[in-house]
């Protein structure tokens, strides 16, 4: 299934809904009679597989007087307050890091771990939604492609041959990055976690619909031009590993949110350098989860 969290057009009210065939959004909070299972993404998530069994019910029981064209809403990011910082993973595409190395002057060094740092819950934002660029504080926007994890189960030191039970299912995220702010220290929060420095979308497809990450490609594309574009099966460290890590001292709870880390093609590792500017169209693209799209926006 691809699960979403939308509005209809001048509500005030989030609502969880479901993709249907012909370009359809279900409106499952309202489908289920108020069920307070179906209130939101993070509802759902907790209420584990029976919330999940009847939210395949309703999308495949035809609840058509609940439906809306797809075009008619606006798509919020899936989870659109996490309750917790997103956990973001860094450095795990061997084209990433050796390309990372090149534009640095550094030499290459695969890591034998992986690198962790996360974004406030202040930088999501869903597609359609603008990235903000403020040039007193940055003149490097740049963009990263990723696939994340949504943790469906609470669990603390999961073995990675179980972390596959532990993931509700997976939606795109672009690790939007101030170079100059990022390497300024030695710490990432501050140059990745501004407000607007996290896209997430445009939905969640369930983890039964991915039976192999080598059935994905992650592609970036600004103003239609292709930027990054390679298999998510090229990770270093698998969504199990990463899940084992960070699960290893980190209770990880229903809702968390992972990014994987992206592949080579990043604006900094270009000759000339590619920065983002004012309306620049960043598109991450994921063909089995869809298109988060964000414009970028001078402020």
């Amino acid at each position: 299934m691809k699960l979403l969290t939308f509005k209809t057009r001048g509500a005030d009210q989030a609502r969880l809904g479901g993709v249907l065939p012909g370009q359809e959004v279900l409106d499952l909070t309202g489908a289920s009679a108020g069920d307070p299972q179906f209130e939101s993404m993070l509802s759902l998530i907790e209420a584990g597989p029976d919330g999940l069994s009847r939210a395949a019910d309703l999308i495949h029981g035809g609840a058509r007087a609940h439906a809306y064209p797809i075009a008619e809403v606006d798509m919020l990011a899936p989870i659109p307050r996490p309750r917790k910082n997103v956990y973001c993973v860094g450095l795990n595409f061997r084209s990433h890091v050796e390309q990372n190395a090149a534009a640095l002057g550094q030499p290459v060094e695969i890591p034998d771990v992986p690198l962790f740092f996360s974004k406030p819950v202040t930088a999501v934002i869903g597609t359609g939604e603008a990235i903000r660029l403020d040039e007193r504080l940055t003149t490097q926007l740049d963009y990263e492609v990723e696939l994340a994890i949504v943790i469906g189960r609470r669990g603390i030191g999961i073995d990675p041959g179980q972390a596959s039970d532990y993931i509700f299912g997976y939606t795109i995220a672009n690790d939007v990055s101030a170079r100059d702010l990022q390497w300024r220290t030695s710490q990432f929060l501050y140059g990745k976690g501004l407000d607007t420095y996290c896209p997430l979308g445009p939905v969640v497809l369930t983890a039964d619909q991915v039976p192999s990450l080598d059935d994905l490609t992650l592609e970036l594309l600004v103003n239609n031009e292709i930027r990054q574009s390679e298999s998510a099966g090229h990770m270093l460290f698998s969504p199990a590993e990463v899940i084992g890590w960070l699960s290893s001292g980190i209770t990880l709870e229903p809702g968390d949110i992972i990014t994987l880390g992206t592949p080579g093609g990043c604006g900094y590792q270009t000759t000339p350098t590619r920065f983002l500017g004012p309306g620049d169209i960043v598109e991450c693209r994921v063909d089995a989860i869809g298109s988060l799209i964000n414009p970028v926006q001078s402020v």
